[in-house]
């Protein structure tokens, strides 16, 4: 690059510096504040930042402290391959591990990543069409159309898709080896693709997929030796995948393990785009009103060119270099149908397969995206360069005021699009206002995992349980310490074993199995965050049986676990609880024979009415086992075991799904009666009078166990404030 394309490669990225902290106003500049996601789903939004942000931290800090327990993470201990169970964001580490070394706090190590992202993803963009246009105008307005667009603002609990900077790169490197053969840009097309796969897996995918498509268009518009560029491109991304072997390996040990699983081609098409899907606010949010106005504009400025007919030019003049449009258009048209997924359904029963299920059949890997519709992301970004191309042709012929005062303009409308107003916030309660606990915690000279109650009752669908587990997963890259606590996209397979032992604390067998199981040391309650039913498992006065406090920050109380480990089940655990065909308890776990089944739930204890909030309710059972076989409850994975599971029937009929298996804490003797729980969510939809039915199941068995089913009414209503508030009907 030239001392010029330096100056104005910097000039750029101040503009985009400046940008970033108002589109993420007022978090990026508070000391302590988080963006918050209110609305229905802002639980969950909620619980995946927390989730990233931990994420983001713990690999920082392992890079440097662990390396070799990168992928195991700290949370579900001792399972291991944590990490895999969402994102890794690895490609970040330049910034997020100094940020958090230095500082300690995970906000900070945030705002350096999302700044980061935001800024070089419109740099890396500005670089690509300024090299095509030679316009700095131009390029500005496409790098400002590239980053700053609603969807990436308001992204922020999914900070994996704001790291894109490497997709414009590797374009650019194609087209720098097609027009100047040096193999530096074959490497150039190496270290993109796989640090964009090592920034996001999504996208990472995707890149792999749509780069060939952009390649074969500007090796058909540039000609030369094609059988020589391909070949070097093809070389290239080879290379690429080949620097991602170890990781992609791991991925695949999770997917084996059953942690991360194989979605079915059918299932998917729930996740999908029709094409005519993309005329629709869904798809402006993500491309930026900007950027299809732009785009718009010139698609019609170039059908009436073409229809007025041909213009006249100049014969002597030298034909300009073929526009990578061609090429930029044919990558979002491949995006636009593989987003449709496997297959697309058309009018008078038409069901039209589609490459994507050819990619989810034979490409390794490629049946765990359970969104095709990500695929949109990919079409939403090549707008953003055809936008600037078509900004560098209005303003070609004007003169450079003109031209920079049509880029303040533009850009200015991007960023104030992208986030019209503030966005709600939330406290972080790190750095300063880290809560005394956590410090004390990290100064314990005495090692060993951490447990923090209230935790999530199940290990999956539990919203407000999974906010909960996450505010500890962001504190625990302040203390350093492994904890039992954990939420992720793909839980371990002993998450449901934690989890049914978590929900029955301070039970003496419970803090026995989370003894063998994690070998917990320090127990942290949080009284100020239990519910009533959750308060009145835990009495104050004196200690529960097995603990010691130890330490009080106003309503946070720590205890110290003294119960010793007796059983080998940590081992099993840390094992990445490969499957068995026994309980850990020595049950075997096959398919219970008729004679065997012979199961009676005795009673249930249902409430009479409760909310329809995300919640689980822990629903005492007691059951019997009346057969003369072993039931196997115990296990660190939960096929095969006995356990109960729920359903909902609805005021006008219709039943739910089953509802999350709740596992056992133990094998089941020939006549033992247990006393245990099922833990239901409450249904959402219509209020009123619902009937809960309460199965125990062998998992992996559709029907119960003989006579085991029972029935109860809850009314499901909103609190009586609400009702009291709402106008009579």
């Amino acid at each position: 690059m030239s001392a010029k394309a330096w100056a104005a490669a910097a000039a750029a990225l101040v503009v985009y510096l400046v940008a970033t902290p108002w589109v993420l106003r007022p978090w990026f500049l508070a000391p302590d504040l988080f963006p918050h996601s209110p609305g229905p789903i802002g639980a969950m939004a909620d619980a995946d930042l927390y989730l990233n942000v931990w994420i983001l931290g713990w690999i920082a800090h392992a890079a440097l402290a662990a390396p070799g327990t990168l992928l195991d993470g700290n949370i579900f201990h001792p399972a291991p391959d944590t990490l895999l169970g969402s994102e890794n964001m690895l490609a970040h580490l330049p910034v997020t591990a100094p940020l958090l070394a230095l500082t300690g706090n995970a906000l900070v190590m945030l705002k350096g990543y999302v700044l980061e992202s935001f800024a070089l993803s419109a740099l890396a963009m500005f670089v690509y069409v300024r090299h095509h246009t030679g316009s700095f105008a131009a390029a500005l307005v496409a790098g400002a159309a590239y980053s700053f667009t609603p969807f990436r603002v308001q992204t922020i609990p999914q900070p994996q898709y704001l790291g894109i900077q490497y997709l414009p790169l590797a374009l650019l490197c194609i087209d720098l080896w097609l027009e100047r053969g040096r193999k530096r840009w074959l490497v150039g097309i190496a270290a993109s693709v796989a640090l964009q796969a090592l920034a996001c897996v999504y996208i990472g995918f995707f890149t792999f997929v749509v780069t060939p498509v952009y390649a074969l268009v500007r090796v058909w518009q540039t000609g030369g030796n094609r059988v020589r560029t391909l070949f070097g491109i093809a070389g290239a991304l080879a290379g690429g995948a080949v620097v991602l072997i170890p990781l992609a390996l791991a991925y695949l040990r999770a997917r084996e393990s059953g942690m991360i699983p194989a979605w079915d081609a059918s299932w998917i098409r729930n996740f999908s785009w029709a094409p005519w899907q993309y005329v629709s606010t869904g798809f402006a949010f993500r491309a930026g009103w900007v950027t299809l106005a732009i785009v718009a504009v010139e698609c019609v400025g170039r059908l009436v060119a073409r229809r007025s007919g041909p213009t006249d030019r100049v014969v002597h003049e030298p034909a300009p270099p073929p526009s990578p449009a061609p090429a930029l258009w044919a990558v979002a048209a491949t995006a636009l149908v593989l987003s449709a997924g496997p297959r697309l359904a058309l009018p008078f029963g038409l069901d039209v397969p589609l490459p994507y299920e050819l990619l989810h059949a034979v490409v390794p890997g490629f049946s765990s995206i359970r969104s095709p519709l990500r695929f949109s992301l990919i079409v939403a970004a090549m707008l953003a360069p055809l936008a600037g191309l078509a900004v560098a042709r209005w303003t070609s012929a004007t003169s450079a005021p003109l031209r920079g005062l049509v880029a303040t303009g533009l850009v200015t409308a991007c960023v104030f699009a992208a986030a019209p107003q503030p966005s709600p916030v939330m406290a972080a309660n790190l750095g300063e206002a880290l809560p005394a606990v956590y410090a004390w915690l990290a100064s314990q000279p005495e090692d060993g995992p951490v447990l923090e109650i209230p935790a999530a009752a199940v290990p999956e669908g539990d919203v407000i349980g999974n906010v909960r587990n996450g505010r500890y997963m962001v504190a625990s890259t302040a203390h350093g310490r492994a904890i039992v606590n954990g939420y992720t996209a793909y839980p371990p397979p002993a998450a449901g074993l934690l989890a049914a032992a978590i929900r029955e604390l301070p039970d003496p067998r419970a803090l026995a199995a989370l003894a063998d199981a994690t070998h917990v040391r320090w127990l942290v309650l949080h009284r100020d965050a239990l519910t009533p039913r959750e308060a009145a498992r835990w009495p104050g006065g004196s200690a529960p049986a097995g603990l010691t406090p130890v330490a009080t920050f106003g309503t946070s109380e720590v205890f110290r676990v003294d119960v010793a480990p007796t059983r080998p089940w940590y081992d099993v655990i840390a094992a990445g609880a490969p499957p068995a065909k026994t309980s850990l308890e020595g049950a075997s776990t096959a398919p219970l024979p008729e004679a065997c089944r012979r199961g009676e739930i005795l009673a249930i204890e249902a409430p009479a009415r409760t909310l329809p909030i995300p919640l689980p309710l822990r629903i005492p059972v007691r059951f019997a086992n009346r057969s003369d076989c072993v039931w196997p409850g115990a296990g660190a994975r939960a096929d095969g075991l006995v356990g109960l599971r729920y359903r909902w029937l609805s005021p006008s009929g219709e039943t739910t799904p089953p509802g999350p298996f709740s596992q056992l804490l133990g094998d089941v003797s020939p006549g033992q009666v247990v006393d245990s729980a099922a833990m239901v969510m409450p249904p959402g939809g219509a209020q009123g009078a619902w009937t809960l039915q309460v199965e125990l199941v062998q998992n992996g068995s559709p029907a119960p166990l003989g006579l085991a089913t029972a029935t109860a009414v809850v009314e499901i209503a909103p609190p009586a404030s609400a009702r009291a508030a709402s106008p009579p009907t």
